[in-house]
């Protein structure tokens, strides 16, 4: 990766495709009917969801679907991670009405509370195992989740089209880096001529 980095033509390609991906993604196209990029951002958004949810499924809840225990724990998290996994599904083809949740805060609502949801029933079913404490304070962050998810889900407080210009505003910053640092960096001839 650094490599890259330290490639001068390689960071004004990646700059000028972030600069051109910010300018495109932008929801300001609305005064244009004909543009055919005009909604390229909302299904951005959605496609960046659902690379969040397999992120998520693959990294995280894979881990806990194959790890030892309970059984109904168990069942529990394969069930979280099918509904994970539809969701996802639903975000890639919009087009199918796959399960009825639409916007980033209400999805991600409903990734906190089944998380939280689940853990609570680990900490009902870990009381019948002695061997173990189970800790106060994940039974805390338990209910925090699944009370900040119902919260997210029934009254989303962030509009796609606020997360939409933290995207823009990311490749943006991230271009503009990308080709300062670029055009800072001494050329290997000047560099040796020092030398």
């Amino acid at each position: 990766m650094r490599k890259i980095f330290k490639n001068k033509v390689v960071c004004i390609i990646l700059g000028i495709i972030c600069l051109l991906a910010a300018l495109l993604f932008a929801p300001i196209w609305g005064f244009w009917d004909g543009c055919p990029w005009k909604d390229w951002g909302t299904k951005i958004i959605n496609l960046l969801i659902a690379a969040c949810i397999i992120a998520y499924l693959v990294l995280y809840l894979a881990k806990k679907v194959k790890a030892p225990g309970k059984r109904v724990i168990k069942v529990l998290t394969i069930v979280e991670f099918a509904l994970l996994s539809l969701i996802a599904l639903g975000c890639i083809f919009s087009q199918f009405k796959i399960i009825n949740v639409s916007g980033a805060c209400q999805i991600f609502g409903l990734i906190l509370w089944t998380r939280g949801a689940i853990e609570l029933f680990r900490a009902y079913y870990h009381r019948s195992d002695s061997k173990e404490v189970y800790p106060v304070w994940y039974l805390a962050v338990s209910i925090a989740l699944v009370t900040f998810g119902t919260y997210c889900f029934a009254k989303p407080f962030i509009q796609d089209i606020v997360i939409l210009w933290i995207f823009v505003v990311s490749l943006l910053v991230a271009g503009i880096l990308l080709l300062v640092l670029a055009f800072n960096k001494p050329s290997k001839s000047t560099s040796n001529r020092k030398k």
